[in-house]
């Protein structure tokens, strides 16, 4: 019989081969095992909302941080998560707290950018993603973040009010050492 390290690992490889399905049983196997492993329901949370179920992702990052309210990344993408649902103030929450509190330079700038967003100002948000990307040691998110900023800029050069639709990249970010 597997542990839930194992599962976990199992999920991972399923997942970035596409294999949502097989996937979500190793995640499921491994929380039958370990129903608080916070690594575990944060990936069953990714993997949710990689096959679109927002809600159901939503909740479950909640679970994760409580479980492990140290896990950066996961706050993040409840951030994320909380733009795509229109959940605005879970947004600035999530944001905020990074900002004050994340040892992640760039996941500060990133949430400051988010948090100037959603505040409307798009030039200040932009300074803050090219900070952020200055820092960023993480590929995924360091890709992901150019894509914001390449919108971004997209965004100001048509001299457009509207900020750029917020995007959830979370299926990038399926590294168990990224978990914090």
């Amino acid at each position: 019989m597997l542990d839930a390290s194992e599962y976990l690992h199992l999920a991972i490889n399923a997942s970035q081969n596409g294999d949502h399905h097989a996937a979500l049983n190793y995640l499921n196997a491994a929380l039958e095992l370990e129903p608080k492993n916070a690594a575990v329901r944060y990936f069953r949370a990714a993997e949710h909302a990689e096959l679109g179920l927002l809600e159901r992702a939503h909740a479950e990052m909640i679970e994760a941080l409580e479980l492990d309210p140290g896990m950066d990344i996961a706050r993040f993408q409840l951030g994320l998560l909380s733009l795509q649902l229109s959940k605005l103030d879970d947004a600035r929450n999530a944001f905020n707290s990074l900002q004050n509190t994340s040892q992640d330079m760039s996941l500060r700038e990133f949430s400051g950018a988010y948090m100037e967003l959603l505040d409307e100002r798009i030039p200040s948000a932009i300074t803050r993603l090219t900070q952020g990307l200055t820092d960023c040691q993480n590929p995924a998110l360091k890709a992901d973040m150019e894509r914001v900023l390449a919108s971004l800029s997209d965004t100001a050069d048509l001299e457009s009010p509207e900020p750029a639709e917020p995007a959830v990249f979370l299926g990038a970010y399926r590294n168990t050492f990224e978990t914090s």
